[in-house]
C-alpha cells in the first residue's frame, strides 16, 4: 500500500482511538479529542488539489498533536474523498455532519465542489476552513460559517492579472483564454470586467474544456488579433498545453497565468516554451526553494508522503492546505478550553496578520472571510527555473 493510501487509512482510523465519547452538547468534542473531517478529491481529475488539501492539513495536525494537541485534546480526523464529482461532495459533507459529527470541516479541494456545496453550507452550522480552491462564490456574499484563505479569489485574481499586465507588463492589447467551468468562467469574468473599467477592449476571448488537449483553432484566433499579452485561466495541464502550441504556432505575445498554473512542475511540463512565461502565485515562497521555511517543509512533507515526493511535491495546493492548517489549529487553540462552534467561528474571526513563513498572511474578522487578498509574481527563466518577482499584487478594495 503506497504511503499516501496508508495515511487515508490511518485518518479514516483515527476516529476510533477516543475512548471517551463525544460530547452531547457539541459535535466532535469529547474530553481527549476534537474530531475534524478533511474533505477533498482524492481520485478523479481535480485530484492534485484534493490531495495537497488532506496532505497538507495531516501534516499541520500532525505537527498540532506531537506538540501537545489543542488545549489537551488531540486533533482526530476522518477524511472523505468526493472523486472530483460535485454530488459525491454535497454526500460526503452530509455524511461528515449527521453521520460523524465532527466540529468542522477542512476543504474541499476544488471549486467545483465547493460551489456545489454552497446550500449545505448555508443550512449547516458547521464551520468550514477552505485552503486550496479559490471559486468566490462561497464568500459572496459571505457565508458566516464558511472561512478561506490562502489563495485569492478568482474576482480577486481575475481583477489583479487585470491590473498587472495594464501597469507591470504595460499591455496594450490583451487577449484571455479561459477554461469554461466554475474556475475559469469566474475568473475569465473578472479579467473582463476589469479591463472595462480601465478603458481597455479585449483583442479577443477565447474558452476550452478541462480535457481538451487541442487549442489549435482557438490559438489561431488569438494569433490573428496580435495580443501584446495572453493571459490563461486555466488548471494546470491545460494551461501547459496551450503555452507548448502557443509558441508552437508562432505566438509572440506574453503568457500570464493564474494561481492554478503555479506549480513547481510547470515548466517541466511545458519544456522551454515556458521560459519567460509568468503567473500569479499566491505563496509567500516556492516550494522548491531554499527559504528556510521552504526548506523546512519540503523535509518534512517528503518524509510523510514518500510517494507524492517522488511526483515532484510538494507543490502548489500542498503548501496552501499546510498553511491553513496552521491558521485553523491557531484558532482551535483560541476558542478555548471548551470550544465550541461558535467559539471557533470568533476565534477564526480574530485572527490578523497570521504569518506562515510559507503562505501569505491571514486576516479575518466578523465581516471578512477571505483570509488572503494579495499574491505574487512568478516567472520562468530561461534554464526552466522559476523565480520570484517583487511585485505584490492585490484587489485594493478587498483589503480593508
Amino acid at each position: 500500500m503506497s504511503s499516501f493510501k496508508t495515511a487515508i487509512a490511518s485518518a479514516l482510523a483515527a476516529v476510533a482511538l477516543s475512548a471517551a465519547p463525544l460530547s452531547a452538547q457539541e459535535p466532535g468534542v469529547s474530553d481527549k479529542s476534537i474530531k475534524i473531517g478533511i474533505l477533498g478529491s482524492l481520485t478523479g481529475p481535480l485530484a492534485i488539489f484534493g490531495t495537497g488539501n488532506l496532505a497538507g492539513a495531516t501534516i499541520a495536525f500532525e505537527e498540532a498533536n506531537a506538540a501537545g494537541g489543542i488545549n489537551g485534546r488531540q486533533i482526530e480526523w476522518v477524511s472523505l474523498d468526493d472523486e472530483s464529482s460535485p454530488p459525491k461532495g454535497i454526500a460526503a459533507f452530509k455524511r461528515l455532519v449527521d453521520q460523524e459529527k465532527v466540529f468542522a470541516i477542512f476543504g474541499p479541494g476544488a471549486s467545483a465542489v465547493g460551489q456545489a456545496l454552497i446550500p449545505s453550507f448555508k443550512a449547516s452550522k458547521t464551520p468550514v476552513f477552505i485552503s486550496v480552491f479559490s471559486t468566490p462564490a462561497v464568500t459572496e456574499p459571505p457565508i458566516r460559517t464558511v472561512f478561506r484563505t490562502g489563495p485569492m479569489n478568482d474576482r480577486q485574481q481575475g481583477i489583479a492579472i487585470a491590473d498587472y499586465v495594464i501597469e507591470h507588463l504595460k499591455a496594450k492589447k490583451i487577449s484571455l483564454i479561459r477554461q469554461t467551468d466554475e474556475y475559469g468562467k469566474r475568473g475569465g469574468e473578472a479579467v473582463v470586467a476589469r479591463l472595462k473599467e480601465l478603458n481597455v477592449a479585449l483583442a479577443n476571448e477565447e474558452v476550452f474544456n478541462l480535457t481538451d488537449t487541442d487549442f489549435t483553432a482557438q490559438l489561431t484566433r488569438t494569433i490573428k488579433a496580435e495580443p501584446d499579452v495572453l493571459i490563461i485561466y486555466g488548471y494546470p495541464n491545460p494551461s501547459a498545453i496551450i503555452t507548448r502550441q502557443a509558441k508552437q504556432l508562432g505566438l509572440k505575445a506574453k503568457i500570464m497565468g493564474a494561481n492554478s498554473a503555479g506549480s513547481r512542475k510547470y515548466p517541466e511540463i511545458v519544456g522551454e516554451a515556458a521560459a519567460g512565461t509568468q503567473n500569479i502565485v499566491t505563496l509567500q515562497v516556492l516550494p522548491e526553494g531554499n527559504d528556510p521555511a521552504a526548506v523546512k517543509f519540503r523535509a518534512a512533507f517528503e518524509k510523510r508522503f514518500p510517494d507524492l515526493a517522488r511526483q515532484g511535491r510538494p507543490d502548489l495546493g500542498d503548501v496552501l492546505a499546510y498553511g491553513g492548517g496552521l491558521a485553523f489549529v491557531d484558532a482551535l487553540k483560541r476558542a478555548g478550553d471548551k470550544p465550541t462552534q461558535e467559539s471557533f467561528i470568533k476565534a477564526l474571526e480574530g485572527l490578523k496578520d497570521f504569518q506562515t513563513g510559507l503562505t501569505l498572511p491571514t486576516t479575518f474578522s466578523a465581516e471578512r472571510r477571505e483570509g488572503n487578498v494579495a499574491a505574487r509574481i512568478v516567472e520562468v527563466q530561461s534554464d526552466l527555473s522559476r523565480k520570484l518577482l517583487p511585485a505584490v499584487v492585490q484587489d485594493k478594495s478587498a483589503s480593508k
